[in-house]
């Protein structure tokens, strides 16, 4: 009970490595190496398989991964830990490299199917199916090693010849800077302005687990990549006054700043700051990425308190009795008392 009060489902998957596929509002499916296919209810926090039929809870999730020894959830403890403590330390937004590559450096592109990038996707809250329809993978050489490195890309230009690649940690850029453009021009259509493509990422699949995906597919999307692709979006939306609205969604950060100022300026100051969707976070990305459940923290909390550790395989039985507590009685100080309404004024009175 214990167990199942503290950790949701959905982070024993993301634990244990699985890869989430696609969500849709409460329903997140994951996949096994082997094929099969789990899914999970993160408002119920519940899980279910077919063929055969199983559902249960986080703790009966952790045994049928093999991390029950006996009895004890010791390990499963573990692995949630340091999927937390991963957590704590992923930034609000990711740097970039100032060493960029030439086009021909990025080879055996694909669509995105590596395991490792899948789990990093999966961990930032992403679903393949969005990653798999807005990016490629491909592989780079290491900057110090030299060997080759599995990373996700976005085109870059109208010629989509150049791209911006992301490895887990930092942002790089493959051939000509610029901004990215998601979307085809329409008429009276909607602007939508990013500065990382994992805020991009980040807002189609919030739209896609809500069933809102069409009405957001309609319309025009920038991303500056940087300050890089900065002054080309400037001077694309200065030229293109065709827009219904332009809509900005900059991180709260220096830069941030100076590029929604740039680009309302750009637009005759009709600009839109939309960080109120964020508000109390640095970017969109940071509100919308899994965070380190409450209960988890109190009850680590708690733990720090008593100054030691607790074996879940300890706790009581969820079947077991409770003994009921025996209520003592003792007597009133003074004596014997009594107690009479006073019918004027209301009340007791002794």
């Amino acid at each position: 009970m214990e167990f199942d009060s503290i950790v949701p489902v959905d982070d024993i998957c993301m634990a244990t490595g699985l890869i989430c596929l696609s969500q849709k509002r409460a329903l997140r499916h994951y996949a096994f190496s082997d094929g099969r296919e789990l899914t999970v209810n993160t408002a119920r926090n519940e899980w279910a398989m077919k063929n055969p039929d199983e559902f249960g809870s986080a703790s009966s999730l952790a045994e049928k991964l093999v991390l029950v020894d006996n009895g004890s959830l010791s390990k499963a403890i573990e692995l949630v830990d340091a999927l937390y403590t991963e957590r704590y330390s992923i930034p609000a937004t990711f740097g970039y490299m100032p060493i960029s590559r030439p086009t021909w450096d990025f080879t055996d592109t694909c669509h995105p199917k590596n395991r490792e990038l899948g789990r990093l996707m999966t961990r930032y809250g992403l679903s393949m199916d969005n990653v798999k329809f807005h990016t490629l993978e491909g592989s780079m050489p290491h900057v110090k090693s030299q060997e080759p490195e599995r990373v996700l890309a976005m085109s870059v230009g109208e010629d989509r010849d150049s791209f911006m690649a992301f490895n887990g940690l930092v942002f790089r850029q493959i051939g000509d800077a610029g901004m990215s453009t998601v979307g085809q021009r329409r008429k009276d259509q909607i602007c939508m302005v990013y500065e990382y493509p994992l805020d991009f990422l980040t807002l189609m699949e919030s739209v896609i687990r809500n069933d809102v995906y069409p009405v957001m597919a309609r319309r025009y999307h920038i991303i500056l990549n940087g300050k890089r692709g900065l002054a080309e979006a400037y001077e694309y939306l200065k030229s293109n006054p065709d827009f219904l609205e332009v809509r900005c969604f900059m991180p709260k950060n220096e830069f941030g700043q100076r590029a929604f100022a740039s680009i309302n300026d750009a637009v005759k100051g009709t600009a839109i700051n939309r960080s109120d969707l964020f508000h109390g976070y640095s970017s969109l990305f940071e509100k919308y990425r899994p965070k380190v459940p409450e209960s988890y923290r109190k009850w680590k909390v708690s733990l720090v308190k008593k100054g030691n550790k607790v074996d879940l395989s300890e706790t009581r039985n969820v079947g077991q009795k409770e003994e009921k507590t025996k209520i003592g009685t003792r007597p009133l100080s003074g004596g014997e008392k009594s107690a009479v309404i006073d019918r004027k004024e209301g009340g007791l009175k002794l």
